[in-house]
């Protein structure tokens, strides 16, 4: 590119059931910066490919944030961020396969494109590992235990409902398997009751929706609540003590958007609760006293200090246990 050569890059979801958008979105930022860095910007194309409904949905519905006294919609927040930069977007996106240098993409209208590229980084859709499960006569029961993704089935209501019909209340608390009580799986381990997001089909029956995301601080809670109950049930209580719903936690999330301590950038995000509750928040779903959207330099300094508290606390050094999640 410093030779006048152009390029075009293309960052997303390589699925269209995949979840995490966020870090797709942070990486293409993170790629935007350090091409102006380099004073190539000009001779740059950069696309992002996604499959969510509209930008800013991030597999929880998007959100509202309010900001200079309105309440605006993440759609808004995130392509106000992307057109500032200068970044195309392609939204409702599944990609069928990958070739060297193309993409072939079908969109949820039903229309096929093909999208050439210099270099591209497409996220993979989440899975189980594929576990087999065996009862101690040997019986199969695979499909008792884990859900067809792989994931682990847990205290969810995974009955089929139509999308209206979906409550924060269908989410685990306690993350025990209904089948084992010994069993429990914390993170992106256990299987969703549900998508967050609308479900959306393809004219030939492709999903091309997000998945709810469940990495980053919600695992971190969860895994803090099963590890508790499990420490309680050795100690002789019958059922699990302690809870970590995604319709009843909130979550933080700081998104990278130029790694520079002078003139870097980063999105910081918060949401309450993860999951919609319409019940309680008929309004938006969540609390917007407590969801919150900003991006600027301080973002990148909590970033930073976030990354150096993370280290610190996994070392487990003296008072590790006072670094929230």
């Amino acid at each position: 590119m410093k030779r006048g050569e152009k390029k075009r890059f293309l960052v997303g979801t390589g699925h269209g059931s995949c979840t995490c958008e966020g870090a797709a979105f942070e990486y293409i930022v993170n790629l935007e910066f350090e091409l102006r860095a380099h004073q190539v910007r000009d001779r740059a194309e950069i696309v992002f490919l996604s499959n969510e409904y509209e930008l800013g949905d991030f597999g929880m519905a998007g959100l509202h944030i309010r900001r200079g006294g309105y309440i605006t919609p993440s759609k808004i927040f995130t392509e106000s961020l992307f057109a500032e930069r200068g970044i195309e977007w392609i939204t409702r996106a599944h990609v069928m396969n990958v070739e060297k240098g193309k993409a072939h993409v079908t969109i949820l209208s039903g229309e096929d494109r093909e999208i050439s590229f210099d270099m591209a980084m497409l996220l993979p859709p989440f899975a189980g590992v594929g576990l087999k499960a065996f009862s101690r006569k040997g019986e199969d029961v695979t499909d008792k235990v884990f859900a067809p993704s792989g994931f682990m089935r847990v205290d969810a209501d995974y009955a089929t409902k139509p999308y209206d019909a979906w409550r924060a209340g269908d989410w685990p608390r306690y993350y025990q398997s209904p089948v084992y009580p010994n069993l429990f799986a914390a993170g992106i381990a256990f299987a969703p009751p549900h998508a967050i997001s609308e479900p959306h089909f393809g004219p030939n029956g492709t999903a091309i929706f997000a998945a709810p995301p469940r990495t980053g601080m919600p695992s971190a809670m969860i895994g803090k609540a099963v590890a508790r109950s499990i420490v309680d049930m050795i100690g002789g209580s019958s059922r699990p003590t302690h809870t970590a719903s995604m319709a009843e936690m909130g979550a933080a999330c700081v998104a990278s958007a130029g790694a520079n301590p002078f003139t870097g950038t980063a999105a910081s995000m918060t949401v309450f609760p993860i999951v919609p509750d319409y019940q309680r928040y008929p309004e938006y779903g969540r609390d917007v006293n407590y969801t919150f959207g900003e991006i600027g330099l301080a973002g990148h300094w909590i970033k930073i200090l976030l990354h150096h508290l993370f280290l610190y606390k996994a070392h487990m050094w003296p008072g590790w246990w006072l670094i929230p999640e």
